[in-house]
């Protein structure tokens, strides 16, 4: 069983956010409430969204120390994978998000590139590789984190 961190310490702000305007690199919380679930409130680097299935997957940031997510941001910068503030979706507020490749925007970095070169490449962010039932996930919101986790 992976270790569980209240990372909740990381975010600077948040706001409320459709499911159906999510982008691959986004950072998000909501609440989870499935029988079982032993994280109620996931922080997830979220990377893929199955409509069929009725899935989000992504890297549950609270299943990863806090030193390691600066790590985590680091091999991101050292692989290509830009990140920065943006507002491709028309929220309020200008909102972070690891400029994988969307619709909207395209980059070098594609969600599976991404899951191949950085997820794959260490046990502790296989470990915290997640997915989700989004009938079962409410109170969805896109976050900002602290500038400390990601200035290097």
């Amino acid at each position: 069983m992976a270790t569980r961190y209240n990372n909740r310490k990381i975010i600077l702000s948040e706001q409320t956010l459709p499911i159906g305007k999510l982008l691959s690199g986004m950072i998000v919380t909501f609440n989870y409430s499935e029988e079982g679930v032993t994280d109620p409130r996931p922080i997830l680097l979220f990377l893929h969204r199955d409509s069929e299935k009725k899935l989000i997957e992504g890297l549950n940031m609270n299943y990863i120390n806090p030193s390691k997510i600066k790590k985590l941001f680091q091999v991101i910068e050292f692989k290509k994978g830009v990140h920065a503030q943006e507002n491709l979706i028309a929220l309020k507020e200008d909102y972070f998000r690891i400029q994988l490749s969307v619709t909207k925007r395209r980059s070098f970095m594609s969600p599976k590139k991404f899951y191949s070169n950085i997820i794959l490449a260490d046990n502790v962010f296989i470990g915290a590789y997640r997915s989700y039932k989004t009938d079962k996930l409410s109170a969805l919101k896109v976050i900002n984190i602290k500038e400390e986790y990601i200035q290097f």
